[in-house]
């Protein structure tokens, strides 16, 4: 195998994933009820150009800056005692949450995400 081409190959695939990182990703809510016309969506970009996915301490960095960008796009989250608001935040915030995991291709983010909100046993 030629070590040039293979340096080649190298360089072009970490520039691409350069590339496709830097675009970040758009994180998206909508607050309000879903039946209700002054419905408003927000977005956030969440860059993880600066982080090497295939590593556990990079995906723990960018899930939480996911986590960040979900608690902002859902807005202040309500007290406790206000059921509804409490019950419609979490779920604007566990949509937001998935929807920006999902659209990352990282095995680590998703492993990590599933641990996290996988329902755990009591016994």
């Amino acid at each position: 195998m030629n070590p040039n081409a293979s340096k080649l190959e190298s360089a072009t695939a970490r520039s691409l994933w350069v590339g496709i990182a830097a675009l970040g990703i758009s994180l998206g809510a909508q607050a309000g009820d879903p039946g209700s016309p002054d419905r408003k969506s927000t977005s956030v970009v969440v860059s993880y150009s600066d982080l090497d996915l295939t590593d556990s301490a990079a995906a723990r960095t960018l899930y939480a800056r996911l986590k960040s960008a979900a608690r902002e796009v859902c807005g202040s989250e309500p007290e406790m005692r206000e059921l509804r608001q409490s019950a419609d935040y979490r779920a604007c915030y566990e949509r937001a949450l998935n929807k920006a995991v999902l659209r990352i291709d990282s095995a680590s983010l998703h492993a990590l995400h599933a641990a996290r909100t996988q329902p755990r046993a009591v016994g």
